[in-house]
């Protein structure tokens, strides 16, 4: 069963192609430039705070410890926190100012 070709559908499919990348490109860029921006790091800010508190939370939720998933993300976040206390240990300068 033979089909018909449209002769301009390829040139309008790379073309719409080509303008999404070109979008997606212009949405990139300002996405860095607003979050380099003051508001953009308060919002980085804040969203780190929330999620530094809301993944143990998260973690103790009865659906999320069922699932082998949910054990498996429960082990990673304790393994980075050893990591993680290793690394403070690993970077204390023991002659580095306390900041008062």
């Amino acid at each position: 069963m033979a089909t018909r070709r449209n002769p301009g559908m390829e040139e309008r499919v790379v073309g719409a192609l080509d303008a999404v990348a070109e979008a997606a490109r212009d949405f990139g860029r300002a996405g860095r430039e607003f979050l380099a921006s003051e508001q953009g790091r308060r919002l980085r800010r804040g969203l780190a705070a929330a999620l530094i508190l809301g993944a143990p939370l998260a973690g103790e939720l009865p659906v999320v410890r069922r699932t082998a998933l949910g054990r498996v993300l429960r082990f990673a976040g304790a393994t980075a926190l050893v990591v993680k206390g290793a690394e403070w240990i690993r970077d204390w300068d023991p002659n580095a100012p306390i900041a008062s």
